[in-house]
């Protein structure tokens, strides 16, 4: 093999060779020699079938083959169960030679293996936050006995982590872990590629980042295949006489039909009804076309056995094709895929690249995309936005920004207190009961939440109290209140994020999905679910469930809506789209001549020179290509200044219907003296939009709110270019 194979212990050399490994890759070599040489942390950044796994656990299991008993030694942290399940497959036979124990801690887990790792602890072991948070409330007397040796945490998908309320409750989680272990663990991350990985290494070691090492995979890079393909849809008329519907043409179902069948594919859509709808609608033509089913499908709200009846048909010898949501984005195996189909624009650069790396696994494989975008024939009614064809846009910026390697960097929520109330209210039942003072060295001197001051924390406690979540003993220790005591033992507690409630969809008594409360269809209605079609016998409100038949109509069912955050680099390389010439080279024949369309209308109104176009003397519409963040400030900042703004449908622009000098002056007034950030959320309906906001003292929310979702600065820099333009 390689030197880096020389410093590897020998029991794990033995494994490779067993396992017939001939060579490691460049990043498995670079990460051996960065965690066998050194003492540091690691970040490790590649694409999807990269080796990180291996990479990772090839110099930690030789760390820790010499002594792998009498205590956990290594800890991965998935966000997913069927994902630990893969690593679990591949890990039990690389430590199998070796004779280290490998464990999985999640709900589907056993007890009775559960117990058995608490006696007799050691080797690796996988499990989820939230199976991690249950083991501080649950296992708290023993987590000394399990984790005192702990030598690594690897923590999967950090990419997937960074920013999220899932992130923020692992890192508290880690620092949290340290009182149990005799030492500080290593930290091993592994990534998609992200924007700024630097960010990663703050959020890894707030202290000291600079004892984080980052290793970029960079070789191999490959031959991509890419195609935007562009239709447009013709509204129909709705049977109920309501608003018209939007049909998205056959030959969109047709060319997805055509490229994928017969093949390994994934095709991903925006949406959990659009994948339902687009499996429905390809197997009607498979059934058609006498080919059979070959369209599976794969998203959260299915049971969990057609999740992984789903997995392991990927992972069979028959062609399948899976359509599916951001499920399968992240690393679950599902075996060699040759193609992806992406109906709609991704939101992110970053995902559009994790992706675009799921296909051409094998090193003589090119990395395969098809992007499908459905726009809206222009009408009458169609506003200027609608024009401009902006998911076309939106896709071909995408693209181009993936083309110059740019990727979106983490914006990580610096004020998340929903995750602080759940680390606090864990804490006290980790403990049976601790101080304020205690809470606060814990959590925020020396834990995931060091943005908050003693005053603050202490105003958050207060809160806590109120709402009887806590109580304070006459010695000053805090123990759990009666609220407290049973929100805590609440399984639904050990989650940092929301789940929504939901109503299961049974037939004879096996389920096959579940449904939002705010989507229940009624009984004889028709709907999709699982790619099938099923009409509802009743729905039994008492028990929450939804009984259907299988049945020939169908109607797509109702999920809650998914968009995402835009960044303004997007947005920005979407308004050069319109200004240039040049028409790109992987836009089909449609997709060329929408642009094209897109730009003759621009210029018309002279959006290929500024940002704004002026209808008479009391309305104009302003396009600032930022954000979503941003847009999102400007809404406020708008109703802040008594300024008549209304966001457009696409959420790229504002009409303002304001006289033009009185505008002016409104923001030239908003300049001088902006107001300060919780002044602008202090009328938002949507301040209790994290699990267990509704507990924090309204002060706080509006701290956190504008901290974690406006933008200020940026909204006051398209202001001023608002304001220079128009005087």
């Amino acid at each position: 093999m390689s030197t880096a194979d020389e410093l590897l212990a020998e029991p794990i050399r033995r494994s490779l060779w067993r396992m017939g490994w001939s060579s490691l890759r460049p990043l498995q070599e670079r990460s051996i020699v960065a965690l066998l040489k050194n003492s540091g942390d690691l970040v490790l950044s590649a694409k999807t079938a990269s080796g990180k796994t291996e990479a990772a656990f090839l110099p930690i299991l030789s760390n820790i083959c010499e002594k792998p008993a009498g205590s956990i030694r290594a800890l991965y942290v998935g966000p997913l169960k069927a994902l630990i399940n893969d690593q679990f497959r591949r890990l039990e036979e690389l430590c199998e030679y070796a004779e280290i124990p490998v464990h999985k801690w999640h709900g589907d887990v056993s007890g009775e293996k559960k117990r058995r790792l608490v006696e007799r602890p050691g080797g690796v072991l996988l499990i989820t936050p939230e199976s991690l948070e249950s083991l501080f409330i649950i296992r708290s007397s023993v987590l000394a006995k399990v984790f005192h040796s702990l030598s690594f945490v690897v923590i999967d998908e950090l990419h997937a982590m960074l920013g999220k309320v899932r992130g923020t409750q692992l890192r508290s989680q880690l620092f949290r872990l340290r009182r149990h272990t005799v030492a500080e663990p290593r930290l091993v991350a592994l990534s998609a590629t992200i924007g700024d990985l630097n960010a990663a290494a703050k959020w890894m070691r707030p202290d000291d980042p600079s004892r984080v090492q980052i290793l970029k995979d960079d070789s191999g890079e490959k031959k991509i295949q890419y195609r935007i393909h562009a239709y447009v849809s013709v509204p129909v008329k709705s049977d109920d006489g309501g608003e018209d519907e939007k049909v998205s043409p056959s030959q969109l179902f047709d060319d997805i039909y055509q490229n994928f069948r017969g093949s390994k594919n994934l095709v991903f859509a925006n949406s959990k009804r659009t994948v339902e709808e687009l499996t429905d609608r390809l197997n009607e033509l498979g059934r058609r076309n006498g080919t059979g089913e070959e369209f599976l499908i794969h998203h959260g709200s299915l049971s969990k056995e057609i999740r992984e009846e789903t997995e392991g048909l990927m992972q069979g010898a028959r062609f399948h094709t899976t359509v599916c949501s951001s499920t399968l984005e992240l690393g679950i195996d599902i075996g060699n895929v040759r193609a992806i189909g992406q109906v709609g624009p991704c939101w992110s650069v970053s995902s559009l690249v994790q992706r675009l790396g799921r296909s051409g696994r094998r090193d003589n494989e090119a990395h395969q995309m098809r992007v499908f975008i459905v726009e809206d024939a222009p009408d009458e009614r169609t506003g200027l936005e609608g024009r401009l064809y902006p998911d076309l846009l939106q896709s071909i910026a995408l693209t181009e920004l993936m083309l110059e390697r740019w990727v979106e960097s983490p914006n990580i929520c610096p004020f998340d207190l929903s995750t602080l109330v759940q680390q606090t209210l864990s804490i006290i039942a980790e403990t049976g009961g601790a101080t304020a003072a205690t809470l606060f060295e814990l959590l925020v001197q020396r834990g995931a939440f060091r943005f908050l001051t003693q005053r603050q924390f202490a105003m958050l406690l207060r809160g806590l109290k109120q709402h009887d979540l806590i109580e304070q003993h006459d010695d000053g220790t805090l123990i759990l209140g009666l609220l407290g005591e049973k929100i805590v033992r609440h399984y639904d507690f050990y989650a940092a994020f929301v789940a929504p409630p939901e109503y299961r969809v049974l037939c004879s008594g096996r389920t096959i999905g579940r449904l939002s409360i705010d989507c229940i269809p009624r009984p004889a209605d028709h709907l999709i679910l699982a790619g099938r079609r099923w009409q509802v016998v009743d729905v039994d409100h008492e028990h929450e469930e939804v009984l259907v038949r299988a049945a020939k109509g169908r109607k797509p069912p109702l999920f809650p809506p998914s968009d995402g955050d835009v960044a303004a680099e997007v947005r920005q390389k979407m308004r050069l789209a319109l200004r240039e010439q040049v028409l790109p080279a992987y836009a089909d024949s449609t997709a060329q001549r929408l642009l094209a369309e897109a730009r003759r209308e621009a210029a018309n109104v002279g959006l290929d020179r500024s940002d704004i176009v002026k209808s008479g003397e009391t309305k104009l519409i302003w396009f600032p290509w930022t954000s979503s963040r941003v847009m999102r400030t400007l809404g406020f900042l708008f109703d802040w200044a008594e300024i008549s703004a209304e966001m457009q449908t696409h959420r790229l622009a504002f009409e303002i219907s304001m006289p033009l000098g009185s505008l002016v002056e409104a923001l030239r007034r908003t300049l001088s003296s902006p107001p300060p950030p919780a002044k602008l959320s202090e009328d938002s309906e949507k301040l209790c939009n994290r699990k267990w906001d509704r507990f924090v003292d309204p002060e706080l929310l509006r701290l956190s709110f504008a901290a974690d979702s406006l933008d200020i600065d940026g909204s006051l820099k398209c202001l001023a270019a608002l304001h220079s333009e128009l005087i």
